[in-house]
This record gives structure tokens, C-alpha cells and sequence, in this order.
């Protein structure tokens, strides 16, 4: 089997070109159908907004790791581009709990 996007051999039992990391038919026939991954804020664990925890699930890494980048980052540029900058984020990322809460019908009694 050859890449189709860079025209390397690749084994045919590989998900991935070793050359230039595209995905193959068969990694694609594996993975059809599912939705991408989405970023989204966390109501549950959070601190101000839930932003820094939605972005540690999206990555998959310690919520307190990246809540200390965000500090530090803020610290070097500047305090106000950094509020700023949450600000927006917050305005724009959509909240976890408000997309997956199920729907529910009204009662009539």
C-alpha cells in the first residue's frame, strides 16, 4: 500500500504514513462516523469560568498545570491582555453542560 499523500510504502496493516504521519484507509475505515472532539467548558471543575479545565480535559492533562501556564503567561504579557484574552474565551466557548443536558419534556398534570 502506498501514502496518498506523500507516495511512501506503508505497510498495509499501518494507520499512519511513517513519513509524513497521514492517516490510511484502514485507520479511516476504523474512525468513520465519529464526531471530532470538541472543546468546551466545564461547570463541574472550575475555578472562575471553567476554561482552564475544559481546555486540561481536551488535552488530557492536570487542570492545575495548565491553570498555572495561563498565570504565568498573563504575568509575562501583561495582566490586561491576558483578562482580556479570558474574557473573549469565556464569551465564546460553549459550556459542556448546557450541550449534553438531555431534553426533557413539560409535565402536565
Amino acid at each position: 500500500m502506498y501514502c496518498t499523500h506523500c507516495g511512501r510504502e506503508v505497510a498495509s496493516d499501518a494507520r499512519f504514513c511513517p513519513a509524513c504521519g497521514k492517516s490510511t484507509p484502514l485507520w479511516q475505515a476504523e474512525h468513520a462516523g465519529e464526531a471530532p472532539k470538541r472543546i468546551f467548558r466545564l461547570t463541574s471543575d472550575k475555578k472562575i469560568a471553567g476554561i482552564c479545565s475544559g481546555v486540561a480535559k481536551y488535552l488530557n492533562v492536570d487542570v492545575t498545570l495548565v491553570r498555572i501556564f495561563v498565570v504565568a503567561v498573563a504575568a509575562i504579557t501583561g495582566f490586561i491582555p491576558g483578562v482580556i484574552a479570558y474574557l473573549v474565551v469565556w464569551m465564546i466557548m460553549p459550556v459542556e453542560e448546557l450541550i449534553h443536558a438531555p431534553h426533557t419534556e413539560p409535565r402536565t398534570v
